[in-house]
């Protein structure tokens, strides 16, 4: 997607002049449009010239607050058409080098176009890929975070969970599980007051239903993979932003800290268990996670 169509549409959708936008921009954020002028939005609109990341991520940030919306007037594409708009290069800012998480698989003569991302339905389908899974899942969680093989396997049917597998040529690459959980369960899980190995199906939150997401599972076998799926993941928590209020993940490992710290959840709460390991807790709104310079790049590149 480019930028010009955004604003332009989030204008004309909120029945405002280019006068009135660039007014109720200096009011929202005067240092940041500070100069703004007409003639300037003028060229955003007809894509002329871009606003730097900085700018478009508060042109995002005022809309939020006009529609109370994560991301406004762009959730009326299909999940398909989100996805495609995303700058699969962009999404590696996220990831960073995370060799511990990543896997290291050669990917040169991969090509994004040959991989694809299909939602999971049937477990059956990826039983040695989710044996793989179970290996990196014991690998990079502390017991206390840890889910059986079993529990995936059983979420998997769930209407309401959301777990993706990416497959080039029909080779499995990688699995990536989110569940969206009832906000009084998410707050319990945030508290330690429950385990993760404690949730049961009941615990989701319907999809018509609001509710927060919870990182469960990610394993790659190279950069390529790991990038298409949460490129989808993205593509996911767009799409359905009026039912999400929240993401959230819990974990003791260094590595997966620095994604989620570049997802801009932020530290909540600690546990140090018997064994001395400690297990923490991030969680932002989600209209925190998508306003962000990275994504508007991934979205506007």
């Amino acid at each position: 997607m480019n930028f010009f169509e955004y604003i332009k549409r989030c204008r004309e959708k909120n029945n405002m002049t280019q006068e009135q936008l660039v007014e109720h921009l200096y009011e929202f954020d005067t240092e940041t449009f500070f100069g703004l002028d007409t003639s300037t939005l003028s060229r955003w609109e007809r894509g002329t010239t871009q606003p730097k990341f900085l700018k478009q991520v508060g042109i995002i940030k005022y809309f939020q607050e006009l529609e109370k919306e994560a991301f406004p007037c762009i959730d009326h594409y299909t999940l398909s058409e989100i996805d495609n708009f995303i700058c699969r290069n962009c999404v590696e800012n996220i990831l960073g080098k995370n060799k511990q998480i990543i896997l290291n698989f050669p990917s040169a003569l991969m090509n994004f176009r040959e991989m694809h991302v299909t939602r999971i339905e049937d477990p059956s389908k990826f039983k040695p890929a989710y044996a793989l899974l179970m290996d990196m899942h014991k690998a990079t969680n502390a017991p206390y975070t840890q889910n059986s093989l079993e529990e995936f396997e059983s979420w998997t049917l769930d209407s309401n969970s959301f777990f993706l597998a990416c497959e080039y040529k029909s080779a499995f690459l990688g699995l990536l599980f989110t569940i969206k959980l009832k906000q009084n369960v998410f707050e319990q899980l945030m508290n330690f007051e429950i385990k993760r190995s404690e949730l049961t199906e009941k615990d989701f939150a319907s999809a018509n239903e609001e509710g927060s997401v919870i990182l469960l599972a990610s394993y790659a076998i190279n950069t390529k993979a790991a990038i298409m799926l949460f490129s989808m993941l993205y593509a996911y928590l767009i799409k359905n932003q009026k039912k999400i209020l929240e993401v959230g993940v819990m974990t003791s490992f260094e590595e997966v800290k620095k994604v989620v710290k570049n997802m801009k959840l932020a530290y909540y709460k600690s546990k140090v268990l018997d064994d001395g390991i400690k297990v923490d807790t991030y969680r932002a709104e989600l209209k925190k996670v998508l306003a962000s310079e990275d994504v508007a790049k991934m979205i506007f590149s």
